[in-house]
């Protein structure tokens, strides 16, 4: 009995969103391999291998069109596009020019696109747009895609190429339909929300869209280079707690800011009230992003409470991520170089830090942690 209530409580746990998408992905896994299985029996052999070696690189083919819409969108409304990922390829822009890196982070295998808002007016409306993108994109593909499949079928050819372009033409329809479908679909699990819940949260209004907005603004001031401690304090602990009121699962993030704002005013003990909140909810943090919150933490310890076992607890869980600043990682790094009293390697490492701190997302937590690794490296540690 005890077991039975204990499962009960587990699947109350999980995401009605969750299993629904698990049972629609098997589905359409399922229909789509049966279809295929039939179409194969009629194929000549070459085309059949051939569909079967272009199924990988078709889905990448997809998911780059459908984060290329997100990009596109974002560049529309006037946000600063800084990341680009589809699959084990990445482009990420750094001092203005754009890097092509190879994508080690599984996290990010499928795609993600980064575009920044680098002001905040009418952001509910432009992030609403920004996120429709890659629906909007899938959709479209999926149409020209089914489009040159019916050109292609109106003189039917027994050419073993043109047989095959035509049904790669189905199946780049197919998937991204598969896509349109999954993204357009409001729902909200494992610390991301859908394309489509995205866009209808920020359509309908109201107190969630508005903690939204305000969350992005935060964002947009910090990304511009506005430092922490000129973030206002009241108006995010507002929006903090109209969050929990309404349990809007982006309201953790005020606590991340509010942390940093405290931090920079040497606030130090709202600082780790805050940190501490925020540790506690990093279940709720993709796990891309989930990294990044031990080596806030690391920092805080090493930095504003001189405390090197605590610093080392939190910096021992950091795993690294394609999301993770290497300016942040190094300056960790030389905060705890300099609490064992490794000042050469300190140094060393706090100059690396500096070097690499322009390629940092977020200008104004970078703006703090550059003053304090500068005075670090001056002696008054």
């Amino acid at each position: 009995m005890r077991y039975l209530l204990a499962m009960v409580k587990k699947l109350k746990s999980i995401k009605w969103v969750t299993i629904l998408l698990m049972i629609a992905g098997g589905a359409v896994g399922y229909f789509g391999a049966q279809a295929g299985l039939q179409a194969a029996k009629h194929l000549p052999p070459i085309v059949s291998i051939s569909l079967v070696l272009l199924l990988v690189p078709s889905f990448f083919l997809v998911i780059a069109l459908h984060e290329a819409g997100h990009a596109v969108m974002g560049l529309r409304v006037h946000f600063d596009f800084r990341f680009y990922v589809v699959g084990p390829f990445m482009w990420e822009k750094e001092n203005g020019s754009w890097k092509f890196k190879w994508n080690k982070n599984v996290n990010l295998s499928g795609g993600m696109v980064l575009c920044l808002p680098t002001d905040s007016h009418n952001l509910s409306k432009r992030f609403a747009w920004y996120a429709a993108g890659g629906p909007l994109a899938s959709l479209l593909t999926a149409a020209l895609f089914l489009l040159i499949y019916i050109l292609l079928n109106i003189v039917p050819s027994t050419a073993l190429f043109l047989q095959l372009i035509t049904l790669w033409m189905w199946l780049l329809f197919f998937l991204s339909m598969v896509i349109f479908v999954l993204t357009a679909i409001p729902f909200h699990t494992n610390g991301f929300s859908s394309d489509g819940a995205r866009v209808l949260r920020l359509s309908r209004g109201g107190d969630t869209a508005a903690v939204e907005v305000m969350l992005l603004k935060v964002i947009a001031s910090s990304c511009s280079g506005v430092r922490p401690s000129y973030l206002k304090r009241s108006e995010m602990e507002a929006s903090l707690a109209l969050a929990e009121k309404i349990n809007a699962p982006m309201g953790l993030y005020f606590h991340y800011y509010l942390f940093y704002n405290a931090f920079d005013n040497q606030v130090l003990e709202f600082a780790e009230e805050q940190l501490t909140h925020y540790l506690n909810k990093a279940d709720n943090i993709p796990a891309g992003l989930r990294a990044g919150i031990f080596l806030d933490a690391a920092f805080f310890y090493a930095v504003g409470k001189k405390d090197l076992e605590k610093a080392m607890h939190y910096f021992t869980q950091f795993k690294p991520s394609a999301l993770i600043a290497k300016a942040t990682i190094l300056a960790v790094e030389a905060s705890l170089a300099m609490l064992k009293n490794e000042r050469d390697e300190a140094v060393r490492l706090i100059d690396k830090a500096l070097e690499e701190m322009p390629k940092a997302l977020d200008r104004g937590i970078t703006l703090f942690m550059k003053e304090k690794l500068v005075t670090m490296k001056e002696g008054t540690f």
